[in-house]
């Protein structure tokens, strides 16, 4: 039997991680402007592992992500009523029987169908504060929110009265990445396995959201009204506002992805748990370039969830 010991094949890459403070980097962000695809990052030569062969050894609760096998009707992704109606439903089942959840609620989705220099050729041409419609694959290190930012989108999209009562016992969020249309021939999406995080090295950006219109990022929050979880400064915006995690290097990180994904894979990974007992918390994760990635954009989807176990306490 195979074990996470054995030599497995590498993709020699570069990732991108946060830019502190007082190099120059930021605390506040804007998804889906093109201020947010000209932010600076810094880059760290590293290999990314190919866990394919071992993927049985890795799991939610033990290294924050997990791959599954999934076939679904949805193909292309384009009629919005038509995913909610029928691969919400799908996907949440899926997420129940993955992890005993009493209930799950779907509270977005995101589809990329474009390439990452698309989006910056897109973002040149624009002022900082304009949206960019192209939406590539994220190729920064990143948690969709910190653990503050989870409890923040939870009251956005449930409102208090829910989200006060949820709370109460153990919640998630877990995310569901999945290959679209075709195979994925590039930027594929890595993984730092949460045994060798330090939780320490995890930075908070404050994210404020766009209006509804302004693309993809424009349908993350339903931005219920609540009273305010934290105090944030938000430079006057006056959308939605919540916390995300980016991650500082550590030569201790290790990052795994799974080779030649198909439209019948599926990631399963966490962005927050409400659980202190030992197990993965959230799953750090980002696209990466490889020298062999060819043709068009990758083309995926990305649903966001939230799972709630009734007989569990929140720690």
């Amino acid at each position: 039997m195979a074990t996470m010991t054995m030599t497995l094949p590498e993709e020699p890459t570069t990732l991108y991680y946060y830019l502190e403070v007082k190099d120059g980097g930021i605390i506040q962000t804007y998804p889906g402007t093109a201020f947010e695809k000209r932010r600076k990052h810094v880059p760290h030569e590293m290999n990314v592992k190919d866990m394919r062969s071992i993927r049985d050894q890795f799991t939610l609760d033990k290294n924050g992500f997990e791959l599954v096998d999934h076939k679904t009707n949805e193909k292309d992704f384009l009629d919005e009523e038509q995913v909610q109606n029928n691969y919400y439903p799908e996907v949440a089942q899926l997420i129940k029987e993955k992890t005993g959840a009493s209930d799950v609620h779907i509270f977005s989705h995101m589809s990329r169908r474009h390439t990452f220099d698309e989006a910056q050729e897109d973002a040149a041409a624009k002022n900082d504060s304009e949206f960019v419609k192209r939406n590539n694959p994220a190729r920064f290190v990143h948690v969709d929110q910190s653990y503050r930012g989870a409890e923040q989108i939870l009251y956005l999209n449930l409102g208090e009265e829910e989200a006060d009562k949820r709370i109460k016992k153990r919640w998630a969020i877990i995310n569901i990445w999945a290959p679209i249309l075709k195979p994925v021939n590039r930027d594929p999406l890595a993984f730092c396995d949460y045994q060798s995080l330090d939780e320490n090295d995890l930075r908070t950006v404050v994210a404020n959201l766009p209006p509804p219109e302004a693309g993809e990022y424009g349908k993350v929050s339903k931005n219920m009204a609540h009273k305010p979880r934290a105090d944030y400064s938000s430079n006057g915006a006056k959308g939605p506002v919540y916390e995300v995690a980016n991650l500082a290097y550590n030569p201790n990180q290790r990052w795994y992805y799974a080779d030649n994904m198909t439209p019948e894979e599926l990631w399963l990974f966490k962005i927050f748990d409400s659980k202190k007992d030992g197990r993965a918390r959230c799953a750090v994760h980002t696209s990466f370039p490889r020298e062999r990635d060819q043709g068009p954009a990758r083309t995926s989807v990305e649903l966001r969830a939230f799972a709630f176990w009734d007989d569990e306490d929140t720690e």
